[in-house]
């Protein structure tokens, strides 16, 4: 990735015309945005901050269920984006294809209403199921490229596509209505992310994944040269979680983290412990920082939003090797 075109305390940038956005479609998503934007505020930023949410939600709404008329809980976060992490709201009305077949996709091209945003000269987004770890202000001023994303750099480099879940962007009227287009033609199984390769490949510009962009699940896989970047260094994880700026939630098969693993998938699916260099012992370490972000986000889940989001329980139904597994979310 080549370097900055200037440094972020040169006194000359504008920050108005940079914006860290996120979009959030369901009451699950909007708690991990707020999480998001506690860490944003934490650790701080110069960039302004701006959440595209769907414009049937009423931010003054009332629970009137309760003797207090207290807000609903999706108002309470959203008016809490506001008060306590200074984070712009913008109802949209959200994008998405009604033959989508991944339930998990649904709604996601609503992330592509970033590049409507022409108050901004540039937008990063990202997506709200990750942890913010350090400032990331230097990415808004990169070389102009229409976009830029981390690799998805798991199989044959060959076959290595663009991950949108941290999408750096030129909003811009004219690609806007190119996404548009794009979006009422896509297939049954084309996400944001297959569109994003399809019309911007090869003018993509590389964001690379260390450290950008570290996945959860680089801690449950046996090789990481794909991840290091080379074959000097050697993996560890707490080094690598120390130097990462932003880390996503993706473990398939294991849930999303605000629906809680089984027992049975835990078991299953988290790292071994391997041999430790030293004689007799056995290294966790991988394993225990991982089951540790999923503790982590469960505690500050209930820190940050509250009664009403709590993690969701789901009962698992038949075998995880057999095909037919399915899944029941117990609310």
């Amino acid at each position: 990735m080549p370097g900055p075109v200037t440094t972020v305390e040169d006194p000359a940038i504008d920050w108005f015309k940079f914006a860290y956005v996120q979009y959030v479609t369901s009451p699950e998503y909007l708690c991990s945005a707020l999480m998001l934007w506690s860490q944003v505020e934490t650790i701080g930023s110069r960039a302004q901050r701006l959440m595209l949410y769907p414009s049937h939600w009423n931010v003054e709404e009332i629970d009137t269920t309760r003797p207090s008329k207290p807000l609903t809980p999706i108002a309470r976060l959203l008016k809490q984006a506001q008060t306590d992490y200074y984070v712009k709201l913008q109802p949209v009305d959200v994008l998405h294809q009604n033959h989508t077949e991944q339930t998990t996709w649904a709604g996601s091209y609503t992330k592509l209403l970033a590049f409507n945003l022409t108050q901004y000269d540039r937008v990063l987004h990202l997506d709200s199921d990750a942890n913010y770890i350090r400032n990331m202000d230097e990415l808004f001023l990169l070389p102009s490229s229409p976009v830029a994303m981390p690799y998805t750099y798991f199989g044959p480099p060959t076959n290595w596509a663009y991950s949108s879940h941290l999408l750096l962007l030129h909003p811009s009227t004219n690609l806007f209505q190119r996404i548009e287009s794009a979006v009422q033609h896509a297939g049954p199984n084309e996400n944001d992310m297959d569109m994003l390769n399809t019309i911007f490949s090869p003018n993509i510009l590389a964001i690379p994944s260390r450290p950008y962009d570290l996945l959860s699940g680089e801690l449950r896989r046996k090789s990481h040269q794909e991840y290091l970047g080379n074959l000097k260094d050697t993996w560890d994880a707490e080094k690598a979680l120390a130097e990462a700026k932003y880390m996503h939630f993706s473990d398939w098969p294991i849930p999303k983290p605000w629906i809680q693993a089984t027992k049975e998938e835990l078991n299953r699916y988290m790292s071994d412990c391997v041999a430790s260099e030293w004689f007799g012992a056995t290294d966790c370490r991988d394993r225990t920082i991982w089951l540790g972000l999923y503790g982590m986000f469960a505690r500050r889940r209930k820190e940050v939003c509250g009664i009403g989001f709590e993690l969701q329980q789901r009962v698992m139904i038949g075998d995880a090797e057999d095909k037919g597994l399915s899944c029941d979310v117990v609310n």
